[in-house]
């Protein structure tokens, strides 16, 4: 990133631009959403003995839970204030 697209806020954290986050976001809900999903909307292969469709589902959503903890990390982590 360049230095215009990171600043830092009033505590000493960086800040990122929303468009990120907003385009992570998106990025997932379409993975769930017709006409992506169709690739993963199936019964098998079973995968831990759960449809395909479902590890799926479950696989996204953790995706997205380990990036939004990465966005808060980048923001709000690891700096001394």
């Amino acid at each position: 990133m360049s230095e215009s697209e990171v600043g830092h806020d009033r505590t000493g954290g960086r800040t990122v631009r929303p468009i990120y986050f907003v385009a992570f976001t998106v990025a997932i809900l379409l993975v769930m959403i017709f006409p992506i999903y169709g690739l993963g909307n199936r019964v098998e292969p079973y995968v831990f003995g759960l449809p395909f469709s479902m590890v799926w589902v479950i696989f996204w959503i953790i995706v997205e839970f380990f990036g939004v903890i990465a966005f808060f990390l980048y923001e709000h982590g690891g700096g001394e204030r």
